[in-house]
């Protein structure tokens, strides 16, 4: 009697899922040809670092959700040169065959995209849509 396969269950952290989307980011900015740095620690504002070729540099705060309907976004504030890059894994985080969508959104344009739910922040996926694949801000 042949064994039934055992299902394996992927451990729900929101720590791993932001790691996981601040690499996936950074590696998605080296094959577009930018110049761009992890930064470490965990507790940062700011994820990455883009170099531009005049010397200026742009900064990344990588948010990320497994699931699909929004994201929490209570510590985004406005900055010039800063971009907020939304990760969403479409429920397939465990997956590595299905890529998430990316939306890349400059943090003066989060302020009008906000809904306030039961006290947090949130960016609802409708609202960004517009966003999707954006990249062309960060190839500097």
């Amino acid at each position: 009697m042949a064994k039934a396969k055992k299902e394996v269950s992927v451990r729900k952290s929101g720590y791993d899922t932001g790691t996981a989307s601040e690499f996936l980011v950074l590696s998605n900015l080296y094959r577009l040809g930018v110049n761009a740095f992890i930064s470490l620690g965990n507790k940062k504002s700011i994820d990455l670092i883009v170099k531009a070729k005049n010397g200026s540099s742009i900064s990344v705060d990588v948010k990320s959700v497994q699931g699909y309907s929004s994201i929490v976004v209570n510590n985004v504030r406005a900055a010039a040169n800063h971009f907020i890059v939304v990760v969403v894994y479409k429920n397939k985080f465990a997956d590595p065959t299905v890529l998430p969508d990316f939306y890349i959104i400059p943090s003066d344009e989060v302020a009008g995209l906000l809904k306030n739910y039961k006290g947090q922040l949130r960016l609802l996926k409708g609202s960004i849509v517009g966003y999707q694949d954006k990249w062309k801000p960060l190839q500097v």
